[in-house]
């Protein structure tokens, strides 16, 4: 091989390489693409929507799990493409509080057996921040005593009676309406349906029919959510409430909750002090949703970054429509 040869296929490996290392540090410090898995968020993010992640919005989270092969990802034909045998202790920079309604991407924090940036990737909005005051009264959600109102895109469930479904989902196809998801109980139908298409419906509605919100008005709560330094007195409520985001903490700890009291140990404990700061986040599509309502408080800790824009969704046609769109 020539040198002038030699010299080329050098200088081609130096810039792939530094291409590579480029990327490799925009990806982990500072903008990620993130394809949507599920409907959760419909309908303001779909399913397959390429989407930008800024992760420097509420600071940069630095890696823990260092012994990792780039660019893959965690579970390869079975195989994990990263040790565990190597872990950083968690650390962020210019950390950053979360806004109220924003849509963030986080780690799953109930994967307490996974790495904590290798456990599974969630999207939902922010609901309430930390020592918020969040109640559920009558079907109603209520933040810091004022009803939460959310994304007019957010989809619920509505019912009807089986025998009126037919004639329903016919108005519906000829108003232009779309059913984001049917299913049956008995004979009740249950429909998926945004809050503008639901109102639409009921508006195209014969008096001879009825749609109504599916609201389990028997559920009532209240309660505050943690918040870093922040030292509550031990009973047995609150460990019923909390003793999910305490054990999470004490994860190294001899930790147990034994009669409504908490042992750390072997000592029991009249007070706690929380480590850090805590989310309630939901799903804009209440349907088969994993969110605060299934995983609980979402601490800080496992906040990723803020969804920006979509920038494309790879259907069998292209939506223009949906190209660097900005997500609210």
């Amino acid at each position: 091989m020539s040198s002038n040869k030699k010299n080329i296929y050098i200088f081609l490996s130096k810039v792939v390489l530094i291409t590579l290392l480029i990327v490799l540090i925009i990806r982990t410090f500072f903008i990620e693409s993130f394809t949507v898995s599920s409907s959760q968020m419909e309908d303001t993010l779909y399913e397959n929507d390429k989407i930008l992640i800024d992760k420097t919005a509420y600071g940069i989270r630095l890696p823990i799990t260092v012994l990792s092969i780039p660019f893959t990802f965690d579970n390869i034909g079975g195989f994990k493409s990263y040790s565990s045998l190597l872990q950083l202790p968690y650390i962020r920079l210019f950390a950053s509080q979360v806004q109220q309604n924003d849509i963030v991407l986080f780690n799953n924090p109930t994967e307490t057996d996974k790495p904590l940036d290798k456990r599974e990737l969630l999207l939902c909005r922010c609901v309430a921040l930390p020592d918020d005051m969040i109640e559920m009264k009558q079907g109603s959600f209520f933040v810091n005593s004022k009803l939460y109102e959310p994304s007019p895109n957010s989809i619920n469930e509505y019912w009807t009676q089986y025998k009126q479904v037919d004639e329903l989902k016919s108005i519906a196809e000829d108003s232009d309406i779309s059913i984001k998801d049917t299913r049956q109980a008995g004979d009740t139908v249950f429909l998926g349906l945004d809050k503008y298409n639901s109102f639409l419906l009921n508006e195209y509605l014969p008096d001879s029919l009825s749609l109504s919100l599916k609201a389990d008005t028997t559920v009532n709560y209240q309660f505050s959510i943690p918040s870093k330094g922040k030292t509550i007195e031990l009973n047995e409520q609150n460990i019923a409430i909390y003793g999910q985001v305490i054990l999470q903490e004490s994860i190294n700890k001899d930790i147990r909750i034994e009669r409504g009291k908490l042992v750390i140990e072997g000592v029991e404990q009249k007070s706690y002090t929380f480590q850090d700061d805590y989310y309630w986040l939901a799903s804009d599509n209440n349907i088969n949703s994993t969110d605060s309502y299934t995983l609980g408080f979402i601490p800080f800790s496992s906040v990723i970054g803020k969804v920006r824009s979509i920038w494309y969704n790879p259907g069998k046609e292209l939506r223009t429509d949906r190209c660097f769109k900005q997500v609210k």
